[in-house]
């Protein structure tokens, strides 16, 4: 296998590793299936260190390049994924053809690593030790154990401190924000959420008959001295990283809205969706850490594992255990037993976690490149918010006002992309228009390619 390293270049050698395996693949210069050399051997034969092949192979199987086989070897993949036949490494870096169609609305989690092996081998012992609360219609609030799991997950990894009766086992985000407004709407008529923020939120609880404010918020999040007195509301937040414009609330701002939520006998709707996700910086205090009496905190596993498994969480105020046991147990439809012993068995082994570490190293590769890209390719041109966590960023042109007729422009170009007014409740939004760029659900490659079709795109838009 030949492979030239410029040692002159300004390009590391691992960079340069990277992008020549995966021209090589792509290409079928390394077949489907043939077998790799050894990391040892490659590193070697290039005279350059074994750590350094050893992570370039990392990233490569990340991605689903290669898989090892243990007690085999390491084998190139080239699935049907593998379009991109680019140029890369050495070769001028551009697309084959345009129109591939990539998105960038995706906000999904890489599902070819999902964790297959963990999953099968949970599913196994959760079958064959199967008793009646399994296979029952179990608890509607959730399966005991994985409350349990959850309650000290929660208490290592988001500092939350709870009981077990404090955890509800729902269908994902939207089924908690049904779940809280339908056990609050005869005690509650206002809801305060976001805006731009996730759509479904206001039209849930407009369909419940909740009055709908707009929140004004900016590049960290609520403009919390905006915030007017109202009583008896509940305020939806997505305070760890918000969408769509990816801003962090800082600690004051968070203080101010427990402030708010005490003096108006109000209560935080916390959306933590996708804060497992960290790429820099430490993990900032949950807004239920601050005040556990005013706060329902939400996470998901759709962002962490798969959207299908349709599962998530609910930390609740103890004072609302009563309210919402009874919404749970008149809807009566949590997620699958069985599924919930599964996730139970993958806290409790430390997959989960493990899965978590893995996923957030792929992102952070993913993340790098899709920043470095743009801001090479538009220089200071452009400010990107939001690459700090979770699974996309928000990007503003500095030079020019997106508005909604660029979106053909950019599908034009190959791109189905998302602006951030699409998700205002405001008409007249006066926040610039921004570009929603998700990066967890596409290749290194793709990625590349992406912002290649973005900067021609954008060369159309401002003629």
């Amino acid at each position: 296998m030949f492979i030239d390293i410029d040692r002159q270049s300004s390009i590391s050698i691992k960079k340069q590793l990277y992008d020549r395996l995966t021209y090589m693949i792509l290409n079928k210069e390394i077949a489907h299936g043939e077998k790799m050399p050894s990391s040892r051997e490659l590193a070697k034969n290039l005279k350059i260190a074994r750590n350094t092949v050893i992570e370039v192979y990392e990233q490569l199987a990340a991605e689903l390049f290669i898989t090892t086989r243990k007690g085999s070897g390491t084998f190139a993949l080239c699935s049907k994924r593998c379009y991109l036949k680019k140029q890369l490494g050495n070769k001028p870096r551009k697309p084959v053809k345009e129109n591939t169609g990539i998105s960038l609305i995706s906000c999904i989690p890489e599902l070819y690593n999902f964790p297959k092996q963990s999953w099968i081998q949970a599913t196994r012992k959760v079958i064959h030790t199967a008793d009646t609360e399994i296979l029952g219609y179990g608890d509607p609030n959730g399966y005991s154990p994985l409350r349990q799991a959850l309650q000290k997950y929660l208490n290592t990894h988001k500092g939350i401190r709870c009981d077990e009766e404090q955890i509800i086992i729902c269908g994902g985000t939207k089924d908690a924000v049904r779940i809280i407004a339908l056990s609050l709407q005869n005690e509650f008529k206002s809801t305060l959420t976001e805006s731009p923020g996730v759509q479904f939120v206001p039209e849930i609880f407009k369909t419940l008959g909740y009055k709908i404010i707009p929140l004004a918020i900016d590049d960290t999040g609520i403009i919390t001295s905006k915030l007017k007195a109202r009583k008896r509301a509940i305020l939806y937040t997505s305070a760890a990283h918000q969408f769509p414009l990816g801003g962090t609330l800082t600690i004051e701002r968070r203080y101010e809205l427990i402030d708010f939520a005490c003096r108006n006998g109000s209560f935080i709707i916390e959306d933590d969706c996708d804060s497992e996700f960290r790429y820099r910086g430490a993990p900032v205090n949950s807004l239920f850490q601050l005040n556990p009496e005013k706060v329902l905190h939400l996470g998901t596993f759709s962002k962490t594992i798969c959207p299908s498994l349709r599962m998530g969480y609910i930390v609740i105020p103890k004072e609302l255990i009563p309210i919402i046991s009874r919404t749970t147990s008149l809807l009566g439809n949590p997620p699958s037993t069985i599924n919930q012993g599964i996730m139970n068995e993958l806290i409790r082994n430390g997959d989960y976690e493990k899965h978590i570490y893995r996923m957030t190293k792929i992102y952070k590769a993913k993340v790098k490149t899709m920043t470095e890209s743009l801001n090479k390719t538009f220089i200071d041109n452009i400010k990107i918010n939001g690459d700090h966590s979770g699974l996309h960023i928000a990007v503003r042109f500095k030079d020019h006002k997106l508005k909604s007729r660029d979106l053909e422009l950019f599908k034009k170009h190959g791109l189905n992309v998302e602006l951030s007014n699409k998700f205002s409740l405001q008409d007249n939004n006066p926040l610039e228009n921004r570009l929603l760029m998700s990066f967890s659900h596409l290749t290194q490659p793709e990625i590349v390619t992406a912002v290649y079709q973005l900067q021609k795109a954008y060369k159309d838009i401002i003629g």
